[in-house]
This record gives structure tokens, sequence and C-alpha cells, in this order.
């Protein structure tokens, strides 16, 4: 007899997982219908019809799921593991939105419902394209929707089910709880949206980037349809306003990932090189660079192949993105990570796929076709027997081979070549540099799919091999598939792109002035010589002012060496901005409208210019002023950067005298916060101390799965005073211990330390200073078998009142066998000294200390950093994304006025 369960509503489950079951076959009927279309040449009407009803249905079926699963969240139906997973009953409307697309299965239907509206659009405005275009759009779908499947095809299980019930989740199958016809009474609430997700941003910015990543795949559709209908040197005009308009959107999701991060996550800035932000920025630098090169193309008809390769290596390297993000592989790496859900199957196949796709049509050669082909079959099986990295190392090899003979033997050349002052010389060059940057970027952050690759083992004997021959350092880590970024990845990533980005931002500043096919140079110059005399005179002055000036002697040398290579950054940024504004003016007039890429030019100069500033000036002006080793409260603790301090002191901080004052409970829509308030006091017009403003970092509680520590900021025009909890005891977070501890009178757990004559050290209320020790046989505890040995303590209050006490360790005196140890105890701090040892070589003395329960202070570790032009970056983001929407617009006209005239 079935099991009855009580309260399960099972009729959402069916609904979401029809709604899929059709999303995925009217996604695969619409491939098959377009390209039957295709191979027809458009002749028949009825498929034209057909194919639209299929992937309208497929749309539509997209938003079904997107809705269902809205639904069972407002609902609060806890039956299903997702809605479970990933709600609670008391959330804002705002975070029931983020609960949709937090998990692995939510993220991928975002994607989906884009790709959904945009083929809509496509069905519009596509026109002689729609039919090849759609069906690339709807392949990618077969694939996206195969994901959210979560069905068994052959023992195989296939994609994940966003609506199975949480009883039947594999993990939960015979647990007693799954046999009880009224489990669902006993689930009070949901597990909650991940802490780090609480905020606004998370309502926008994983939407903006899924729409970017739904963006790039139209450019990547086109160009796979110009290449199987053979209309080479077709595509781009109707690919280029969509291209821009990826740059835009998905450059404007980064950029809400980095205000995010800088609000919310305690990074210490807006953008700290995690895996993840860096696999979003890659495919956009890409799709810069392929946007670039397709306008090049169409006014010149050059870089033909690059076009094409730009365009599908946006596309991949979106789809690797994922990967990386959903397999699990960057979870120990990234805050941003999922953790591995089972879709490693399922993601590598939809990157092999479209690889393998792109690659055979540019091939050029039937044979070549045929045994790339064959190679990709081989590997399937490989894959299939498990052999991962062998596999997909043999993929991308293969490919690599196939896309050089492609490009050498097959592929047609234009026999054009660009003059060295010629605008798409540079623009071509410049779109190199994107690609050089990206490959930098991508290849560091793969490192642990890199040294997956690296542990193949005829790989690993030909490293080994090469090693033992040259000596090399950079060969015996890649020998020991050890491949990885510095332990400070900031500056790793900055020492690299920081030159790029010189590079980007000279040629963004001097290319416009150059005439497609030949300049003349005297005339070239002639016309930037004003923004470039102005540029060095200003980033002279800049430059001097704040890096080389009395503080230089100060900095270390790879501060020095930074802040040179910052020098001719900010060189190269206000180029960027004074060239581009006074192109904007001598050949736009001023006039908005025209000039969209100088204004884009000029913002992202401006953001440049942000970033420079802002990072390379960062000033952390918190310091440890006391004796202790901070490292030990937390991993990620600097010893030096960060401040311990007591409720009530007031410490110097900077400019500043800073006071933590209390720490104060709160609850919000259900969710408990602990703020810690910090004032911040400067001299007043009368010399006298005065408030000036007050910090409260908070930690955001979340017992299931973690408290959550975000920052707060003091914002300025010029700076931001950044602020950050690094450590709080537990006890200050859970109002229950907290109480308890108050009328404790035990101890908490002992520290060990090591210390000789005059050693002090600082402990959370006081500051403990070894005085002397030596050996006490006279004393009167001694029993007349007993010698001891005596160490003297001197305690230093808050107060600096001093009090001393003993510890001693009593031996046999005939044996030396240790029998019992006398505690030394501070009644007004509530400290307790443990004398255990004496270590005969260094003479170092190891004892214990622990503090009773009820003497502990409140006290916390604080970081506080100044941002110096900040708001130059976030300017310098409102421009850019302006400019760029002014040219997508006035590319999207010219292109309506063009087919008008052509019709």
């Amino acid at each position: 007899m079935t099991q009855q369960y009580q309260g399960e509503q099972l009729l959402w489950g069916e609904i979401g997982h029809m709604l899929v079951v059709i999303a995925f076959i009217s996604a695969l009927f619409s491939v098959i219908v377009n390209y039957l279309r295709v191979k027809q040449d458009n002749g028949e009407i009825k498929w034209k019809s057909t194919a639209r009803f299929f992937y309208t249905t497929h749309a539509v079926s997209a938003f079904g799921i997107l809705l269902t699963l809205l639904l069972m969240i407002v609902k609060h139906r806890y039956e299903y593991q997702y809605v479970w997973q990933h709600s609670k009953s008391d959330m804002k409307m705002n975070y029931v939105l983020a609960c949709i697309w937090e998990g692995q299965e939510g993220s991928t239907l975002l994607w989906l419902v884009w790709h959904g509206v945009i083929g809509l659009i496509l069905m519009k405005r596509a026109k002689q394209w729609e039919a090849p275009v759609l069906t690339v759009v709807a392949l990618v779908q077969v694939f996206l929707s195969m994901m959210l499947l979560g069905i068994y095809v052959g023992g195989v299980h296939v994609g994940s089910n966003p609506f199975g019930l949480m009883r039947l989740q594999e993990d939960n199958i015979g647990l007693p709880w799954t046999k009880m016809p009224d489990y669902l009474a006993h689930i009070s609430d949901g597990h909650g949206l991940n802490p780090l997700l609480q905020n606004y941003w998370m309502t926008i910015h994983p939407p903006t980037l899924f729409c970017g990543f739904a963006l790039t795949t139209i450019p990547f559709a086109f160009a796979i349809a110009g290449l199987w209908t053979k209309k080479y040197h077709d595509w781009q005009s109707a690919a280029l306003p969509w291209a821009f308009t990826g740059v835009m959107v998905l450059g404007t999701g980064i950029l809400m990932g980095g205000a995010w991060a800088y609000e919310s996550l305690s990074f210490g800035g807006f953008w700290a090189w995690d895996p993840v932000e860096n696999a979003s920025l890659v495919p956009w630098l890409v799709l810069v660079g392929a946007a670039h090169v397709m306008l090049l193309y169409k006014q010149k008809g050059q870089s033909l192949f690059t076009t094409f390769l730009l365009c599908i290596f946006a596309f991949l390297l979106i789809v690797y993105s994922t990967f990386l993000t959903k397999s699990g592989i960057l979870a120990k790496t990234s805050v941003h990570a999922f953790t591995d859900d089972g879709l490693n199957e399922e993601l590598t196949a939809f990157m092999g796929f479209f690889l393998w796709l792109s690659v055979m049509l540019l091939s050029f050669n039937t044979r070549l076709k045929i045994i790339y082909t064959a190679i990709a079959v081989l590997v399937l099986i490989m894959f299939f027997n498990g052999m991962h990295g062998a596999s997909m190392l043999l993929l991308l090899v293969s490919s690599f081979i196939s896309l050089i003979l492609g490009y050498w033997k097959f592929f047609p050349k234009t026999d054009k070549e660009e003059e060295l002052w010629s605008r798409e010389f540079w623009m071509f060059i410049g779109s190199l540099v994107l690609l050089v940057a990206a490959f930098q970027i991508i290849f560091y952050t793969s490192s642990p799919v890199v040294n997956k690759f690296l542990e193949v083992s005829p790989v690993h004997h030909f490293m080994q091999s090469m090693y033992h021959q040259t000596g090399w350092q950079w060969i015996g880590k890649m020998a020991d598939a050890n491949i990885a970024p510095d332990k400070d990845v900031v500056n790793f990533f900055n020492k690299w792109q920081i030159s790029f980005a010189v590079i980007i931002c000279l040629l963004v500043g001097f290319t416009q002035y150059l005439k497609y096919r030949n300049t003349d140079f005297k005339t070239f110059i002639r016309e930037i010589r004003i923004p470039l005399i102005a540029s060095i005179v200003l980033s002279v002055i800049i430059s001097f002012t704040i890096y080389y000036n009395s503080q230089w002697n100060s900095v270390t040398q790879k501060k020095q060496y930074i802040f040179m290579l910052c020098s001719i950054l900010l060189f190269s940024c206000i180029f960027t901005i004074l060239a581009n504004a006074n192109y904007w003016r001598k050949v736009f007039g001023g006039k908005i409208s025209k000039a969209g890429a100088s204004i884009a030019h000029v913002g992202f100069g401006v953001l440049i210019l942000g970033v420079v500033i802002s990072t390379s000036k960062k000033d952390t002006i918190s310091r440890n002023t006391s004796k202790m080793d901070l490292t030990g409260f937390a991993e990620d603790i600097d010893n030096l950067e960060n401040i311990y301090m007591l409720k009530g002191d007031t410490l110097p901080m900077g400019p500043y005298l800073v006071t933590y004052t209390n720490h104060q409970r709160k609850i919000k829509n259900g969710t408990g916060y602990v703020y810690f308030n910090v004032d911040f006091i400067e001299k007043g017009d009368n010399g006298k101390p005065e408030k000036v403003f007050t910090l409260s970092p908070f930690y955001q509680l979340n017992p299931i799965m973690g408290n959550a520590r975000e920052p707060d900021t003091k914002h300025y025009i010029f700076r931001d005073i950044y602020s950050s909890v690094k450590f709080a005891e537990d006890r200050l977070l859970d109002d229950s211990a907290e109480k308890a501890d108050l009328n404790s009178d035990h101890y908490d757990e002992p520290l060990e330390h090591n210390l000789t004559f005059r050693d002090t050290l600082g402990l959370e209320n006081c500051i403990l200073v070894l005085d002397s020790a030596n050996e006490d046989s006279l004393s009167p505890l001694n029993q007349t078998n007993e010698k001891n040995l005596v160490a003297y303590f001197s305690i230093f209050n808050s107060k600096m009142e001093r009090h001393i006490i003993e510890s001693r360790i009593f031996f046999d005196k005939k044996t030396s066998v240790f029998k019992r140890i006398l505690d030394g105890e501070d009644e007004s701090t509530g400290v307790k000294v443990s004398f255990a040892d004496v270590d005969n070589e260094t003479k170092k003395l190891k004892i214990y200390t622990s503090i009773r329960l009820n003497h502990k202070p409140d006290y916390m570790v604080l970081q506080v950093s100044v941002f110096p032009g900040i708001n130059i970056l976030w300017i310098g983001c409102l421009i850019m994304i302006t400019g760029t929407f002014i040219a997508v617009r006035e590319r999207v006209r010219k292109k309506n006025r063009d087919d008008k005239k052509a019709a």
C-alpha cells in the first residue's frame, strides 16, 4: 500500500516538471523545424509558423517554470527540496526573488528564461537570419532545459529537478522522518537564503548578469549561422547591435557585482580577483574584443576569421564560467561558487558539444571535419569510461590543431593588409590584447582544472622529464600539478593586468584619430598633441602628489613597484579621457546622440582612473596597538593592519580617535543582526575632541549556514571610510551564551604560550609580564620530598594597575617526576596562569593562560581602510554604461534606416 502524506500538494511539482518537459521537447522540435527551414531555404511558410509555434511554446513554458517556482516559494511549499533549501517564511519579497536564482537549478532557469525572451525578439527582428540563428539558440535551450529534467536515462541521472520532493532526495531516502505521514507538521520553516545574499543587489545583479550571458549567445548564434549557411560576410551587420548590447548589459552586471561586494562582502574592496568574478569578467573582455572586430569587419571587410573566433570564444567562455561556478570545482576558492550538485557531466557535455560544433564548422574541409568528429566520438567514449581529464585534454588539443589547420589551409583569406597607421590595424591589436589579458586571467583562475590536465599520465611524465632537463621552477610546478596564483592573489593579478590596461587605455585614446586604410602621420600627431601633452602634464602632477611624495621611502619595494606601474596607468587613463573628450568635441561638435562610443570610452577611462587611485592609495588606517598576536583569532587576519578594541577603549587610528562604544542586537524581518558601534572622533574648532560619525559594521546571524560579516562605510565626496569586523567572539553573537557567561565563574579554554624572562604577553583584558622564575626549595608549600619551580608574573589591567601573581610546578626530589601544579590567579582580571614546564635548551617557560568567563571583556578585531577617489570609479561606471547605451541605440536606428532603404 502506498504511503499517504498529510499536507503535501503534489500538483505544484507535477505542473512544474511537466513544464520542464514541455520546454525541453519544444526546444528540441524548434531545433529540428528551424533546421528544416534552413535546408529548404525558408521556402515553406508552414515551416516558419510551425517553428515559431514551437519556440513560443518553449519560451512560455520557461516563463511558466519560473512562475510556478515563485508561487511555490511564496506559498511556502516546504515539501519541495528547492523551496525548503532556499527560502524562509518571513523573507521580504525581493529576497523571495533572490531565492529563485540562489541555487543551481534557479540560476539555470533564469538563463533559460532570458534566452526565451531574446528568442522571441529575434523572431521579429532577425528576418532572413531567423531560422539559422533560432536553430542555434534553441539548441542551447535544449541543453539548459536538460539540466532541469532530473530524470534517469538508462541508469544515468540527467539534470537536477527543482520540483523534486524533499523526502525523495537521494540523501533523505530511508531516513525515519520520511516514513512519517505528518512529517510536514514538524517542518516549521525553511533553510533560508544564504546571509551573504540577503542584499538588494542580489535582486538585480544576477538577472542582469544572466541577461548578459544570454545576449552573448546571440553573436555566437549569428557566427554559427554564417558558417553553416556559408554566408561568411553577411551576418556581422545584424549581429553587431546584439554584441554591443551584450557588452553593455554584461558589463553592467559585473559592475553591479563589484558594488555588491563593496557594500556587503568583507572583501575589503569592490574587486578581489575572486575566481567567479574572474569567470564573468573574461567573457566580457572577449566580447568587447569581438564587438570591435565585428565593427572593423563591417567597415573594411578585414579580420573575418578573428570575428568568428572571438564571437565563438565569448560564448564558450560563458559556458565554461558556468562550469567553473556550478561544478563545485571552485567551491573552496570562491564565496560565489556552488558546491558539486552532480551537474558536471551535463555541463561538460554542454561545453564539449558546442566546442565540437564550432571547430567543425571552422575547419572548412570535409576530411578534416570527419577526422575531428571521429576524435570527438573517441573523447565521448573515454569520458563515459571515467577518463575525464584525459578525454577533455584530447578534445582541447585536437580542437586547437583543427582550428590552426582549418585557418591555415582552407579558410578564405583576404588580400588586403592593414597599414601600420590605420584604424583597423590598431583596433585589431586592441582585440588581441584583450584576448591575451583574458587568457592570463582564465588560465590561473582555472588552476584546479589545469592541474587535473597536468595529472594525466603522459602529460605528467613529459613535464617531469622537461623539469629534470631544464630545472626551471615553473615547469617544476607543472610537473607537480601545482599551477596556482601567488598567495597574494590581488597583487599577482594586478601586476599582470595593469600592463594590459595601460596598452588598452592608450589604444582607446588614439585609435579614433586614425582613419581607415591609412593616416598621414603628421596629421595624426597634430590632432592628438594637445590631449597628449595635457595628459603628460596632469599625470606628472598627480603622480608626484600621490605617489612620489614624502612617503615614498617609507613604503616597501614591492609597493614602490606597484606605484610606478600605477603612475604609468594613470597617464594612460587621463589620455583616454582627454583624447576621447577632444574627439567628441571636434568630430561630433559635442552632440551626445552621435558620440556614444567616445562617451563610453571616456567612462572607461574615468572608471580605470578611479580603480587606480582608490586601490593603489587605499590606506588601512587600523593598526595593531596591542601586544597581542591577532593572527590567532582567524586565518584571514593580518597582525599589523587590524586593531584589537575593548568596549569603552579609545585608541588612535589614522587622523581619528576611535571608541568601541557597544554592540547591539536587532531583529529585522525575522533575521538577527549584531552591530558593533564605533565612534570616530576628531578635534573640533575649539580644540576639543568631537564625534564626527559612527560606523556600525555588523554580523548577520544565521545559525544554519553560519554568520556573515558585512561592512559599514562612511561616504564622502573624495573618499570612503570602510570598516569591517574581522573577528568577534561567538558569545557576543549568541544572546543566551553571553547571558550565561555573565553569571559563570568557569574559565575559557586555556591558551599555550612560551615565554622567557621579561617577555610581555597581551591577553584579552590585561598585559602579562614574566618577571622571574627560579627553584624555591625553601617554600613552606613544599613537602619534604618535593621541589618546586616558581614563576612570578606582573599583570597590568586596563587602568595599568599592577598585580603580582605566582604559579608553581612541583616535582619529586629524587625522580624529578611531575607531581602537581599550583595555579596563579588574579581576582581583578579573572586571569589564571598555569606554569607547565621549562625547556632546558631554550630556557623558555611553557605556561597556560585562561580567563574567567564572567571577566571576559567585550572586544572585537576591526579593520578600517580609506578608499580615496572611490566615487571616480562609480561615476566612470555610469558614464560608460550611458555611452554604450547611446551607441547601441544609434546602431539600431542606423540598421533600421538601412533596412528601410533596402526594402
